[in-house]
């Protein structure tokens, strides 16, 4: 198939939002959708290739699998080899066990499955160097079925093919639309059913779906697609829905470009040579980019400053060119003359071989002992929220509703009642990890605990279905008998929502029901178990403090006005937890005093809710 310079630059346009949003960058909060934009241009190339080989009796299922096997393993395993040894070397064992297990994954094709069902909402992507590959896993995946639908089309309905592809494209979105109106997101996002669409957008350009244009608005079409992806890179963020329906517009924007574009201004500025050098490098950029940030960010800290972006991406791009001139090119010139079946068993043979060596290296790790007790005390919060003191503090299921369990049963968590005061927190998960400590200071009271994670208590409610029909709960006449006594609104609180937060004061103080605000927590830029065992191995506890976020504190400052002035009381962890700037780093029982970057682990909640003034958390007096 004949080269083409703009898709080479078009692959540069994807690649490099994904490097600078990954290194921190927020100017552009839509880098991610550079995936989309990849999805798109392999469902284009890989259909151009089958139907051409099709049209010519030239086609074989073993062919095609020997080409991906030839472009596609050599560098990822590679790659997945290197990350295991840096991880062995650096990790600690709770996190050389998940790298491993997500290793295996990633070389049996099926990283995105693992990571659908690991990467929870209290996790940290950004500490998780193979979690990019989940893209690939679901090409790998589209890779299997899809020249097996094309041959079926191509003998019995070779007229029928662009509108079987459409009805794909329609069915792969409306899964997209159900699953995030289900509560399911996350499945949404990483798995191929609801992401087939974005290749199948690039097959539907490859098999003459879309639809032939003039000389004259072919280039207005072109330049159209370039400014729907330019568009997404800055409307699109992380809390937009994704990928129905937001993708849609870099996944248009994209086969616009690849339908319309291939002559042109937008041809000639994708072809620009840059462009297309980091085009053909793009693979094994985006291959290594993810691991060097992660690993950064493990010795270093979550928040990488401008130099540490500068020198992050700089070495990305020294192991990509690397990895092209020296693993890519050689596999691709050499397998030309390898046999089929050499190529096929030593795939598999390689696969297998890496999968089975990171399975040994998970298990190894499981049953490594760390020497000092301290450290590998703290390091066992890292699984805090599936220990059984996690799973009694927060209810997930219950009076949590979460991604994995969207349940919420209202007879137990929201049910009013005549016999004593009815007190209510209402919020995310930072009003979770504080419901059973105010339980237990409210002795002799209904503390009824209305909770979803990611859902902050405004008005009018906002986010997935998950989040508005547990807030609208709290927001709204709860079942049962009796009046409410006071509602305590607690979130992760975000500085453009407190407009959102004064309404909903505002609601519930027009019914009678006096409200307090619980302002944000202390947080950190990576997890607090991971500081505190860096810091004890190098004996450096400044360490952990440098890694607190200051914005929390500005945000409290101006939180606690607000509140104030709109009739609720305030109660500030911020002052509660760190008098004079000084923060403990561990709870009374020795457990750290949060278990991921802000969530109070449940002795370190029992203290902070100890320091609550009492007349800010029980009924208002007469």
């Amino acid at each position: 198939m004949q080269y083409r310079n703009d898709i080479a630059g078009l692959r540069a346009l994807a690649v490099l939002p994904i490097l600078l949003v990954h290194a921190g960058l927020t100017a552009i909060p839509g880098g991610f959708i550079g995936v989309d934009i990849f999805f798109v241009i392999s469902g284009y190339l890989i259909s151009r290739i089958i139907l051409k080989e099709m049209d010519g009796g030239r086609f074989t299922l073993t062919g095609f699998y020997r080409r991906r096997a030839l472009r596609i393993l050599p560098a990822l395993l590679v790659m997945l080899v290197v990350v295991l040894a840096v991880g062995w070397w650096r990790l600690f064992p709770q996190d050389m066990r998940d790298l491993s297990w997500s290793a295996a994954a990633t070389a049996l094709s099926g990283s995105n499955i693992w990571f659908w069902r690991t990467v929870n909402y209290f996790g940290d992507a950004e500490l998780t160097p193979l979690l990019h590959t989940w893209s690939l896993g679901v090409e790998e995946q589209f890779y299997i079925f899809y020249p097996l639908l094309l041959i079926a089309l191509h003998r019995w309905l070779p007229r029928r093919i662009v509108p079987v592809l459409w009805i794909i494209v329609a069915v792969s979105l409306a899964a997209g639309f159900a699953l995030i109106a289900v509560n399911k997101a996350a499945a949404a996002f990483y798995l191929l059913p609801a992401r087939a669409w974005e290749l199948g957008l690039g097959a539907l350009v490859a098999t003459g779906g879309f639809p032939r244009l003039g000389e004259r608005a072919r280039p207005v079409a072109a330049w159209l697609g370039l400014g729907l992806v330019i568009a997404g890179l800055f409307v699109i963020t992380e809390e937009s829905a994704f990928p129905a329906p937001w993708a849609l517009l870099p996944c248009i924007g994209t086969a616009l470009l690849i339908a319309y574009g291939e002559t042109g201004g937008t041809a000639r500025l994708l072809s620009l040579a840059p462009m297309r050098f980091v085009g053909d490098i793009s693979y094994s950029l985006y291959l290594w980019h993810w691991p060097v940030m992660a690993f950064w960010r493990f010795e270093r800290g979550l928040t990488l400053d401008a130099g540490e972006m500068a020198a992050t991406i700089a070495i990305s791009f020294a192991l990509a060119i690397l990895s092209y001139r020296l693993i890519e090119q050689p596999f691709l010139r050499r397998g030309k003359a390898w046999a089929t079946p050499r190529v096929l068993w030593g795939a598999l043979a390689a696969m297998l071989l890496v999968a089975g060596a990171a399975a040994l290296l998970a298990v190894q790790a499981s049953r490594t002992r760390i020497e000092d007790p301290r450290i590998a005390r703290v390091l066992t919060y890292l699984d805090y929220d599936y220990a059984p003191e996690g799973i009694l503090q927060f209810r997930n299921g219950i009076c949590m509703a979460n991604s994995d369990k969207p349940n919420f049963d209202v007879a137990r968590c929201a049910t009013l009642r005549s016999d004593r005061p009815n007190i209510m927190i209402l919020g995310d998960s930072h009003a979770g990890h504080l419901a059973r400590a105010l339980g237990e200071r409210l002795t002799g009271m209904n503390v009824m605990q209305v909770t979803a994670s990611g859902c902050r208590p405004v008005w009018p409610t906002a986010g997935d279905r998950r989040c508005t029909e547990v807030m609208e709960i709290g927001f709204g006449a709860l079942p049962g008998s009796g009046r409410l006594d006071r509602a305590i609104l607690s979130g992760r609180w975000r500085a453009d929502e407190m407009d959102g937060l004064l309404r909903a004061i505002a609601r519930l103080r027009a019914r009678g029901v006096p409200v307090t605000v619980i302002g944000p927590t202390v947080e950190y830029d990576e997890p607090m178990p991971r500081l505190l065992a860096r810091a004890i191995a190098r004996d450096d506890y400044a360490l952990v403090r440098s890694g607190r976020d200051p914005e929390r504190i500005a945000l409290d400052r101006d939180m606690a006005r607000r509140v104030r002035a709109a009739g609720a009381t305030y109660v500030s962890l911020q002052a509660l937890e760190c008098p004079d700037g000084a923060c403990p780093l561990f709870a009374s029982d020795g457990s750290p005093f949060h278990f991921d970057y802000g969530h109070y682990t449940l002795q370190a909640s029992r203290q902070m809710v100890a320091k609550f003034p009492v007349e800010a958390i029980g009924p208002a007096k007469p």
